[in-house]
């Protein structure tokens, strides 16, 4: 997958190689976070723990707007202070809206109180802010800072996280946690970056096309883990979050491809080059991740979860098939966001909302979110493959 990822971009052997190292360090300190969470704090409190994760996530499509807006004009050579000036104007914004609905999160994911809601709100405003930084090193194709960059992210995130728990085993500690590591992670992009100068408008618009795709894309693809908390009981909810380990194992894996691409995928010289190899890569992770999961099920949920958790050992290849699904959806999702295709963020919307009609209409267990997310991503699999066959 990696020579393909240095075919793909025309990338030196030690900037493909450093970059797929440090997303692949940093999804490796997720999975930890997420085993942790699992054996330290049970099923009751790691479903609302898995809950607010994909809050975080979900919250995350801004910071992933402001830098694709930053990185596409710094590879373009066009002026990056108007996105640097959004992105952070909109991380106020998100932190300070998000603190406030705090109380609605804390009754519908059934928490103990708007604590954990309002540290996943820091951590959101702390992914925005950091995202302008990152965003300019990656669209300068400086992928070894990059890489170094997003270890030191993931890093003091996990850290953060694992410190709560070992001091109190609750899912409030440990977003505090959390929240702390992404400000610390903020500081550091930003004394390493350092850009040059923050005078000019703004790129609102850019933005927010980017935002109003991504956002579509991430709510898809995190929202089961919400759902099943809001339609199951507490313990079936906490089943499903540990079966979800697999689904972002086999979707993060990859994830270093479409971060490799993107400078491409906005040169149309290199763009359909660049699509067909990172398909081929992702594919072929994908499948091999799957059918692992299909031999050792049983091993693997001991392993990353624990006995607690053996009721999701059938389910295991279909959570990790879905993780693949969505790693395609992923880099065909980008080469479309490269070129501000506004098509598929309508399709992308479209699904989203009849996925989540169907779980909230129909499941009652765990099949009944698992199976529409599957058919979710293959739709927009198809739709992307599609798209590029009448690009």
């Amino acid at each position: 997958m990696l020579q393909l990822a240095r075919r793909l971009l025309g990338a030196g052997r030690g900037s493909a190689g450093l970059l797929a190292l440090g997303t692949s360090a940093a999804n490796l300190l997720g999975y930890a976070l997420t085993v942790a969470g699992a054996r330290r704090l049970g099923p009751h409190e790691f479903g609302a723990f898995s809950a607010l994760l994909a809050l975080i996530i979900v919250g995350n499509v801004a910071a992933l707007a402001v830098q694709a807006t930053t990185a596409r004009a710094a590879a373009t050579g066009r002026p990056v202070a108007p996105a640097v000036r959004s992105g952070l104007v909109l991380a106020v914004v998100i932190g300070v809206g998000l603190t406030a609905l705090s109380p609605l999160a804390e009754s519908v994911l059934q928490l103990p109180s708007p604590v954990p809601a309002v540290a996943a709100a820091v951590a959101i405003a702390a992914l925005t802010a950091t995202a302008p930084p990152l965003g300019i090193i990656q669209g300068r194709e400086r992928f070894g800072l990059l890489a170094a960059l997003v270890a030191v992210q993931a890093t003091l995130r996990v850290g953060g996280g694992l410190v709560g728990m070992a001091l109190e085993p609750t899912a409030t500690s440990a977003l505090i946690g959390i929240a702390l590591g992404f400000a610390a992670a903020g500081v550091v992009a930003w004394l390493v970056a350092r850009p040059a100068s923050l005078r000019g408008g703004f790129a609102v618009r850019s933005t927010l096309s980017s935002g109003a795709m991504l956002l579509g894309f991430v709510v898809l693809t995190n929202i089961d883990v919400i759902l099943a908390r809001h339609v199951l009981s507490p313990e079936a909810s906490g089943l499903y979050a540990a079966g979800s380990i697999f689904t972002k194992i086999a979707f993060w894996l990859p994830q270093f491809v479409p971060m490799l691409a993107f400078p491409a995928l906005s040169d149309p010289a290199r763009r359909r080059t660049a699509v067909t190899l990172g398909l081929a890569a992702v594919a072929v992770c994908g499948a091999g991740l799957t059918v692992l999961c299909w031999l050792f099920a049983g091993p693997a949920v001991d392993l990353m979860a624990g006995p607690s958790y053996d009721d999701v050992v059938p389910w295991v290849p279909g959570f990790a098939a879905l993780g693949a699904l969505y790693a395609l959806a992923h880099l065909l999702v980008y080469a479309h966001l490269a070129q501000r295709d506004r098509w598929t963020t309508g399709v992308l919307w479209v699904v989203l909302a009849g996925y989540v009609v169907a779980v909230e209409v129909w499941a009652t267990t765990l099949a009944g979110v698992l199976a529409p997310g599957l058919v979710a991503a293959g739709l927009i699999v198809l739709w992307g493959l599609a798209r590029e066959r009448t690009a």
